[in-house]
């Protein structure tokens, strides 16, 4: 089977979140009580770093803690932590993704933040990586060994960890994100519409991912793995952010993906699906059903209406579904792609 392990290993990520929520939940306690501390000597703001898909979690967790929690933080590249880093004070704090705890970029950049006396907290799949032997505090997500270069049930255990060390932060209990890992599964269960859409995709010289609020970082995740697993060119924005100039670039052979976690998502994106309507471009909501819209659209891949931010998990799930599909459509194996490797160490 082509791109067996990419196949089982997105549909281990629902177990994956469900380890991640029994087994780290004490360590997702603990860097909460740390960040709380420095939050009463002063340290509000960080940055939240990581490469490629541990980059989109960074934004995600970014979105979390800046809209629910009394710290400020800002989403940067691992590999451009050293560029912006503020001159004069260095009261802030870095917390890193990184699926392997291995990556030279994220290494580097903790080992930077903590000549500087920046506490760090790591969040990575790897247990005894050089990452959680350097970092303050750590959160080691249970995914367990992922083979396939597209990474997708550390993905969702990092989305996981991020809602987890959030709700930490703020009191909040756990029952929304076991509610999210639910929706996942659904999706899977459906997948049959999820490989239809994906063979559409597979036709597309190009594909454009948008995304409002949290779907906004999945956007950015699924174009990615419509990168790396598909062979094809496509691109995430933020939805309303297309209108200011990627949307010259659609016509009638463009597929658009929208990805809404909510219905006030979708509501919020209407300026720019009356746009692509206009152009003729064929575009697809991933997300809850939403009244007012089905006959505005080329098609919907329906998740559950999950009412909080644990509704990523499903919309990522679909987005590793479409790509997954997509490949095989294109007659291309997605355990193969033949320029990336699974740790960047150089």
């Amino acid at each position: 089977m082509e791109g067996k392990n990419m196949y089982s290993e997105l549909r281990e990520g629902v177990d994956a979140v469900a380890r991640t929520l029994r087994q780290a939940a004490d360590q997702a306690v603990e860097a909460a009580s740390r960040l709380r501390d420095l939050a009463a000597s002063g340290v509000k703001t960080g940055f939240v770093i990581g490469s490629g898909t541990s980059f989109h979690a960074s934004l995600f967790l970014q979105n979390l803690m800046n809209r629910h929690t009394e710290f400020s933080v800002t989403a940067i590249p691992a590999s451009e932590y050293a560029e912006c880093q503020p001159l004069g004070s260095k009261k802030y704090f870095v917390i890193g993704f990184s699926q392997s705890g291995e990556s030279s970029d994220i290494v580097v950049a903790f080992n930077l933040a903590r000549s500087y006396n920046s506490k760090t907290l790591a969040i990575t799949n790897t247990p005894g990586s050089t990452l959680t032997r350097i970092a303050d505090a750590c959160i080691v997500t249970r995914a367990g060994e992922e083979r396939a270069v597209t990474a997708t049930k550390t993905f969702d255990a990092q989305l996981a960890a991020s809602l987890m060390l959030t709700y930490a932060l703020v009191g909040r209990p756990q029952a929304d994100i076991e509610k999210g890992a639910q929706a996942a599964a659904a999706v899977l269960s459906a997948e049959s519409k999820a490989k239809e859409l994906g063979a559409k995709l597979a036709e597309a010289d190009h594909v454009f991912c948008l995304g409002k609020g949290s779907g906004y970082p999945i956007a950015l995740e699924a174009a990615l793995k419509l990168k790396e697993a598909a062979m094809i060119h496509a691109e995430g924005f933020a939805s309303r952010e297309f209108l200011h100039g990627p949307i010259q670039l659609v016509d009638e052979k463009t597929p658009v993906l929208l990805f809404a976690p909510s219905g006030e998502a979708v509501w919020g994106s209407q300026k720019a699906l009356e746009k692509l309507a206009q152009y003729g471009a064929p575009v697809y909501v991933i997300g809850p059903q939403t009244a007012g819209f089905a006959n505005r659209v080329s098609g919907w891949l329906e998740t559950p209406d999950v009412g909080s931010d644990a509704a990523a998990l499903p919309l990522a799930k679909a987005a590793q579904l479409l790509a997954y599909y997509a490949s095989i459509a294109k007659g291309l194996d997605p355990d193969k792609p033949s320029k990336l490797s699974k740790v960047v160490k150089y």
